[in-house]
């Protein structure tokens, strides 16, 4: 069991279907196996066997797949780090990983010069395109030094098959080691409940260093699709890509990447008739959205789905076109491949309609953090995850999302879900987004505040904010402050970082 037989099998029943599209080059799928195995067979060249580490920094540009297949036909752990980082946290990242070599784009060159002498394990540096620095080996050259066979390396299921960052929204960075049965668990379900099919086109413009390539990129090429890769987000080049390229399969995490495209006039006005498919997940997904999602993509089924890297991305849950209007604010129901557990605080499992922390076990559930033993034990008990989110069940079995266990805020001697605040400040006309979070008071225990973006040209009042709150939430849920930012910082899957906020708050 291999993730990297998806190429070699697609090689063999679809040798001339496009496979990958980026910028103004294909690939056909005989073109692009036939360059992993070269690159697979280069890394084997430097003496790098099953279990040894690979890292790559980029951004979004066809190496990244093609390294996340070659290091999975040889057994080699790969490792897409997390480019958006700060410079000290990759370093801390590839350190922690102990990889043997570094594959690099030149945009992060100065990043990793300047790492290099805190990198003692790392013993091959490899530079994708660009004016190659003395000692770097140039990615393209190393490539095609490889042979054309395809590799020949036992790997087991249980084999580790990637780490992949996961600090959830907390600002830890810990690497998840998910297995290639993990991967193949995760990527098989989306193919089955998105119906993904060889005669799909599926776009893929979120970050390859996130667990959503288990949903996004691996299910649209295992399925024998075509993939359109975009280096980053441009609402033009996005939406011209699906009018071009009629594409049929659009994941998008969260939705307010459509929110960006809603106000590009430009991006408006292409033809969007083709995409049959739209999935989300992450954030909240509106009834006013989804509406406008059909009213764009009229021939869109839409799809949301839940899940965390622990779970090997955005698939522990689906909710499905249907459902989506017949249970409205569900997160769908739980992944066939998966058990789950709803329980209280005391390991109980609660009755129908009550809340509780959600635990979930099944072939998806990732193995635990690389050299975090602690951690693995505290997140990983009695065989299931944690997961940290508090969900309530009603009686036909779908679930709904209330809230992370870490962001209820006890105030005043109540408990309060941060979301439930959040949802009723989103129905103020004026409000875009909204992150509402708790920070330590001497008279509340914790005091309630609130961080709004208004929608573009709007403006707004503390006070006025303040009675709306007034007219509907009671007033032991109310925000005690409220104030208004630019942007909400968000990690690379668009869930809200609030512990900048009380970081920044904190400072000032």
């Amino acid at each position: 069991m291999n993730i990297g037989n998806i190429p070699r099998r697609n090689a063999i029943q679809f040798p001339d279907k496009t496979a990958l599209i980026f910028e103004d080059q294909r690939w056909t799928w005989r073109e692009f196996n036939t360059r992993i195995n070269r690159l697979s067979n280069a890394l084997a060249g430097l003496g790098l066997k099953k279990g040894d580490k690979v890292a790559i920094l980029t951004e979004n540009v066809p190496a990244i797949v093609e390294a996340n297949y070659a290091c999975a036909k040889q057994g080699i752990i790969f490792f897409p780090v997390m480019s958006r980082l700060a410079p000290p946290d990759i370093r801390y990242l590839v350190d922690l990983s102990d990889a043997s070599v570094l594959v690099y784009h030149p945009a992060f060159a100065a990043v990793v010069e300047d790492m290099k002498p805190e990198l003692p394990e790392v013993k091959d540096y490899i530079q994708i395109g660009g004016e190659v620095p003395a000692g770097v080996t140039e990615y393209e050259d190393f490539l095609q030094s490889g042979s054309e066979a395809e590799p020949k390396v036992e790997v087991l299921p249980d084999d580790i098959y990637c780490f992949l960052c996961t600090g959830g929204t907390t600002g830890v960075s810990k690497l998840a080691m998910g297995s290639h049965l993990n991967a193949l668990s995760a990527i098989y379900s989306t193919i089955n409940a998105l119906s993904i099919t060889p005669e799909d086109v599926g776009i893929q413009v979120l970050p390859l260093f996130h667990v959503i390539q288990n949903n996004c990129l691996h299910p649209l090429l295992a399925a024998g699709a075509t993939v359109v890769l975009q280096r980053g987000f441009d609402p033009v080049a996005y939406m011209k890509a699906i009018e071009g390229e009629k594409v049929t399969m659009v994941i998008v995490v969260p939705p307010f990447l459509f929110g960006w495209i809603m106000s590009v006039p430009e991006a408006m006005a292409c033809d969007t008739t083709s995409v049959r498919a739209f999935a989300t997940a992450a954030a909240t997904f509106p009834e006013e959205l989804k509406q406008a999602v059909l009213q764009k993509m009229p021939n869109a089924h839409l799809f949301y789905t839940y899940g965390l890297t622990e779970s090997s991305g955005g698939n522990a849950t689906v909710l499905n076109h249907e459902n989506n209007f017949r249970k409205p604010g569900s997160i769908g129901v739980v992944n066939p491949l998966m058990d789950y557990r709803i329980v209280k605080d005391t390991g109980e499992e609660v009755a129908v309609g009550e809340i509780g922390e959600l635990l979930l076990k099944g072939p998806a559930i990732i193995k635990g953090y690389y050299r975090r033993e602690d951690e693995t034990e505290k997140t990983f008990t009695g065989g299931w995850l944690h997961t940290g989110d508090i969900v309530k069940e009603d009686e036909d079995g779908f679930l709904y999302f209330v809230d992370r266990l870490k962001d209820m805020i006890k105030t005043g001697g109540e408990n309060v879900f941060a979301k439930e605040v959040e949802d009723a400040l989103l129905l103020h006309p004026k409000v875009a987004e909204v992150a509402v979070f708790g920070l330590p008071d001497p008279q509340w225990g914790e005091k309630i505040h609130a961080a709004l973006v208004l929608q573009p040209g709007e403006s707004a009042s503390e006070e006025e904010i303040m009675e709306f709150c007034r007219e509907n939430l009671p007033g032991f849920k109310r925000p005690k402050v409220v104030f208004f930012v630019d942007v909400l910082p968000r990690n690379p899957s668009g869930k809200v970082l609030k512990h900048v906020l009380r970081e920044d708050l904190a400072q000032e």
